[in-house]
């Protein structure tokens, strides 16, 4: 592995050295305990605070996240120091009044927080930040997908984006004034599902496209040299509507997503139960990328039907409901500014799918009940009943959620805003246990 790095000396560094494949960033004053002790925490656990990130194209999604959360847990919002008294006035303006969160001042402020890192929890109530490599969410290799058969070209765009450690989990750690931890893995938070106990759930198509130049093998020891995991499960793929970057799904049918992101199809309830996204088989029968979804849950489902806990139980399953498919009709344009959701151009789309200026694509929307919010409780979903989900699909919903998750309140939020740009509530929010 690369060296670490620590501005504290080896002393520091040597503290970690039973956590083989990290590297110790930055060190909070207070001595660490036992290294081997540490743990991936998961998102069900009682939290200390949300962190959430601030963008003032999402300003109004924001303002509904605090109103929602902030009555059950405290609240971190990172903000760039020149958006600062733009984002408290925003906040006020909706009776949000400037103690409802704590502000934190970085340049490398994002709104979607939680593809910045994880945290990791030790035996004591420490606290660690742990980032992985940045690639620009697998930059690289789809530069590699997207000018295939143009080897000049694939080379010149990959070497734009050189892996680094992520820079706002820095930040996060040094603001908390936690360890920080880094992994050799290229990753994202919403890409790493941790029960708490030592299973975690990814996606390996995801975890392959992220990490090229590694072997399956030497990314399962990446996997198993985070604190405290023992047992990795692979899922087989997303959902179709959560494609890589800007990218067709399917025919005249394109999406912009994560490439997978578990935080969009599957997730843990408690150290046993799983949460399943679930396309509906009749609407399978008439739309194609709703058929691709259907299929690739249903493998995922088969791999959870034999997977067991560290301890050799098996886990439950629940089937939660996919929303009804959201879709709308867009132009290519040469004129589209891609900073917006809505603007697309046929130049986003490799030679070889003869795209031309002027024709008309679907944009799937990646909607998912699953890219909710658990903090103390409340859960945090998505509302899907303003964009055509019937009530009775969204109470099968609220069904599953109430019994996954007894005794919590259930809040529903429009995320739509955010969903145009492959992201959601959970995306937008880092859960500190």
């Amino acid at each position: 592995m690369r060296p670490p790095f620590s501005p504290h000396g080896p002393t520091r560094r040597a503290a970690l050295a039973g956590l083989g494949g990290l590297g110790l960033l930055c060190m909070a004053p207070a001595s660490l305990p036992e290294p081997g002790l540490w743990r991936v925490a998961a998102d069900f656990e009682p939290l200390r605070a949300v962190w959430l990130g601030w963008d003032e194209g999402h300003a109004d999604f924001s303002a509904a996240l605090v109103r929602a959360l902030q009555p059950h847990v405290a609240l971190k919002m990172l903000v760039r120091p020149d958006a600062l008294p733009q984002a408290q006035a925003h906040l006020q303006a909706h009776g949000i009044g400037p103690q409802a969160v704590q502000w934190l001042a970085t340049e490398q402020a994002r709104y979607f927080v939680r593809d910045a890192a994880a945290f990791g929890v030790g035996p004591d109530g420490q606290r660690a930040v742990l980032g992985f490599m940045d690639n620009r969410h697998g930059m690289p290799g789809w530069c590699r997908w997207r000018w295939r058969g143009d080897t000049r070209q694939a080379t010149a765009c990959a070497q734009q984006v050189q892996p680094q450690p992520n820079a706002l989990a820095l930040d996060i750690a040094r603001l908390g004034g936690m360890v920080g931890l880094e992994s050799e893995l290229a990753l994202e938070g919403g890409a790493l599902e941790s029960n708490g106990q030592g299973l975690v759930i990814v996606n390996e198509a995801l975890l392959a496209q992220r990490n090229p130049q590694l072997a399956p093998a030497a990314m399962r020891r990446l996997l198993l040299a985070l604190p405290g995991v023992k047992r990795v499960l692979p899922m087989a793929a997303g959902l179709a509507e959560d494609p890589q970057m800007r990218a067709t799904i399917v025919g005249p049918y394109v999406g912009w997503g994560t490439g997978g992101h578990t935080d969009q199809f599957v997730r843990f309830a408690d150290a046993r139960t799983v949460l399943l996204a679930w396309p509906d088989a009749e609407e399978a029968r008439r739309h194609p990328v709703v058929k691709l979804s259907l299929q690739r849950m249903q493998a995922n489902a088969q791999r959870l039907a034999q997977a067991r806990t560290v301890d050799g139980k098996p886990l439950r399953v629940l089937k939660v409901p996919m929303p009804m498919l959201v879709q709308r009709p867009l132009v290519l344009s040469a004129d589209a500014d891609n900073h917006w959701s809505d603007q697309w151009t046929a130049d986003d789309f490799p030679a070889r799918e003869h795209r031309r200026q002027g024709d008309t694509v679907w944009q799937v929307a990646p909607a998912s009940y699953l890219n909710f919010v658990v903090a103390n409780g409340v859960v945090l979903l998505p509302d899907y009943l303003p964009h055509g989900t019937t009530a009775r699909r969204q109470g099968q919903v609220q069904r599953v959620f109430e019994r996954a998750f007894p005794g919590r309140e259930l809040v529903f939020v429009d995320a739509m805003q955010a969903n145009w740009h492959g992201g959601g509530p959970h995306c937008a929010s880092l859960n500190e246990a």
